[in-house]
């Protein structure tokens, strides 16, 4: 459920936040990390959620979510696992990041999607409709490395988009309560998934705002050609945006080194 600490959201949580943001300057200043952006059509993502309904055993509901993060998830995966752990788990590299970041970095059985997870219909009683805060929680999804190294398939679609729709239904009233507790009482709590997401290969961070109404924002020049996110400096970051209506579907923006979207591309 959640990410332990390590010696770098313990500093990045005692440092100021001037002296923190300069750090995370510093890191990434040099470092080659750019945007792509992939469009999946309305027609493919039905017919790739009728695939997993079909290959499925279960009567679990199937949305749009759990399609779209099977599907980055094992593109992603594929296109980092070789060239990451050929270049971070040798020699000085592989000892200075499991000096860092601890054990939890060393070897991985599972790649470790992290989503933000709206909860306002998951508290009961909670008439959190109109609020407009940060009413999310993070959401880890565990997929076996050994599944998504095999060649991509409807059946490990439907294996990885299952374990979204697991993941998505364990979050409960107590799953909440208990990440708030966490939050309150570990002050590196919020940098563990900042700093785990940067460092170790096999993470990624994904936000899904495919259901936001960007499209009905009209200031009197009409409503926006196109919308999406700023290019952040942290790598692995995913978002899900509505296309715009003409064209209809999902944008898929993925921010990360240069030559893993180079390598994305070409699979």
């Amino acid at each position: 459920m959640y990410i332990p600490s390590s010696y770098l959201s313990r500093l990045f949580a005692w440092v100021s936040p001037g002296i923190r943001g300069t750090i995370f300057d510093s890191i990434h200043a040099f470092a080659d990390i750019s945007i792509s952006c992939f469009h999946v059509s309305r027609e493919t993502l039905d017919q790739l959620r009728q695939s997993v309904k079909k290959n499925s055993s279960t009567n679990l509901r199937i949305s749009d979510n759990d399609v779209l993060m099977a599907a980055i998830t094992i593109a992603y995966a594929q296109s980092i696992l070789k060239h990451e752990s050929e270049r971070t788990n040798t020699g000085l590299a592989s000892w200075l990041k499991s000096a860092f970041l601890g054990s939890s970095s060393k070897n991985p059985k599972n790649f470790v999607t992290a989503e933000a997870a709206d909860i306002r219909h998951r508290i009961p009683n909670g008439n959190l409709e109109n609020y407009s805060g940060n009413s999310a929680i993070s959401m880890m999804v565990h997929s076996p490395i050994e599944l998504l190294q095999i060649p991509a398939s409807s059946e490990a679609l439907t294996q990885v988009a299952l374990g979204v729709r697991k993941s998505t239904n364990e979050i409960t009233s107590e799953y909440i309560a208990q990440s708030i507790h966490e939050a309150e009482s570990e002050s590196d709590f919020v940098f563990r998934p900042l700093v785990h997401n940067t460092f170790v290969a096999e993470r990624m961070m994904v936000t899904n705002l495919s259901r936001f109404t960007f499209y009905t924002t009209d200031f009197g020049w009409g409503i926006p050609q196109f919308v999406g996110p700023v290019n952040a400096k942290f790598p692995k970051f995913t978002w899900f945006y509505p296309a715009h209506p003409s064209k209809g579907g999902i944008y898929i923006h993925l921010n990360d080194y240069s030559n893993i979207l180079q390598q994305m591309q070409t699979n």
